[in-house]
């Protein structure tokens, strides 16, 4: 099993990022690497971690569907 430094370093140069969020004061990344959805949740961007989570349920996309405009997919997939 790899370090957890070395799980992060996977993530950043094969994870593909989804979005971004604010919650109070830290940030939660979203990405997605061979099949599972990971959230890193930063107290300080990229430098300080408050915890990370891995899931396969879509569930986890919850708190971002909000911000994303399905009808621009929907109408760009038409085309």
């Amino acid at each position: 099993m790899l370090k957890d430094s070395e799980q992060l370093d996977v993530l950043y140069e094969e994870g593909v990022y989804i979005d971004k969020r604010k919650v109070g004061t830290t940030s939660i990344v979203l990405y997605q690497l061979n099949g599972f959805y990971v959230e890193v949740c930063y107290y300080k961007y990229r430098q300080l971690i408050a915890w990370v989570r891995c899931s396969e349920s879509i569930r986890i996309l919850d708190p971002y569907l909000d911000k994303m405009d399905i009808a621009e997919l929907v109408v760009n997939g038409e085309r």
